[in-house]
C-alpha cells in the first residue's frame, strides 16, 4: 500500500470511528432519557444531529478526493466503497436516535403505561449488534458479522411482542393509544438500528474477503 493512501485510509478509519462513537452515544443516551425521563439527555442527543452529519460530509469528501486522485485498487477500493455505504448507515443510526429522543421527549411527560423490560431488552440487542457490527468491520472479523446478521431476528420477534402488547393496552384503555403509539415510533426506531447494524456486518464481509453477502442469511 503506498504511504499516501495508507495515510488517506486511516483518516477515513479514524472519522468513521468518531462518527460511529458519537451515533452510538446518541443512542444509549435517547433510550436512556426515555427510561429515566431526563429531558437533557433527549436534548444533547437532537442537538448532536448536526455534528454527525459534519462527519458525514467529511468522510464523503473523503472519499471521493481519494478514488480520484489515488486511484486505490483491490482491497483498498473495498474499504473505501464499504466506507461511503457504512457511512450512511451510522449516520441513519444518529437519525433513528433522534426520532427516539423526539418521541421520548413527548412520552416522558405523560403517565407511563407499560414497564420498559422489553423496550430495554431490545435496546441491549440492538446496541451490541451495531458494537460488534463496527468492530467486525474494522478488525476483518467474519464471525462477528454472521454473529450480529443472526441477531437481527431476535431483534424484530421482539418489536413484534412490543407491539403486541401496546395494542392490547390501546384495545383496553383508549387513554393509552398516544402513549402506546409513540413506543411503538420507539421500537421500530431501534429495529431499524438493528438493520443498519446488520448491513454494516455484511459490508465488513464484504471488505475482509470480497464476497457480497447483502439480502443473503449466513449459515454455518
Amino acid at each position: 500500500m503506498a504511504a499516501g493512501i495508507e495515510r488517506d485510509i486511516r483518516e477515513i478509519k479514524l472519522k468513521v470511528s468518531r462518527m460511529a462513537s458519537l451515533a452510538l452515544d446518541m443512542t444509549n443516551k435517547a433510550l436512556d432519557g426515555l427510561f429515566d425521563e431526563n429531558k437533557a439527555l433527549l436534548d444533547w442527543v437532537i442537538e448532536k444531529d448536526r455534528e454527525v452529519d459534519e462527519i458525514d460530509n467529511e468522510i464523503d469528501e473523503d472519499v471521493i478526493t481519494v478514488c480520484a486522485l489515488k486511484h486505490p485498487e483491490a482491497s483498498d477500493l473495498r474499504f473505501i466503497v464499504a466506507s461511503l455505504k457504512i457511512n450512511v448507515a451510522i449516520e441513519r443510526v444518529a437519525d433513528n436516535a433522534v426520532n427516539i429522543a423526539e418521541w421520548a421527549q413527548k412520552i416522558i411527560n405523560k403517565p407511563k403505561i407499560v414497564d420498559y423490560s422489553d423496550i430495554k431488552q431490545m435496546k441491549k440487542l440492538a446496541v451490541f449488534m451495531f458494537e460488534n457490527a463496527l468492530e467486525a468491520f474494522f478488525d476483518g472479523d467474519t464471525q462477528k458479522s454472521k454473529q450480529v446478521i443472526k441477531l437481527d431476528d431476535d431483534v424484530d420477534l421482539l418489536e413484534l411482542a412490543i407491539m403486541k402488547k401496546l395494542i392490547k393496552l390501546s384495545y383496553l384503555n383508549s387513554a393509552n393509544i398516544k402513549s402506546a403509539l409513540r413506543l411503538t415510533f420507539v421500537a421500530r426506531a431501534l429495529e431499524r438500528i438493528a438493520d443498519q447494524a446488520t448491513n454494516i456486518a455484511e459490508l465488513a464481509t464484504f471488505v475482509a474477503t470480497g464476497e457480497v453477502v447483502k439480502h443473503k442469511r449466513i449459515k454455518e
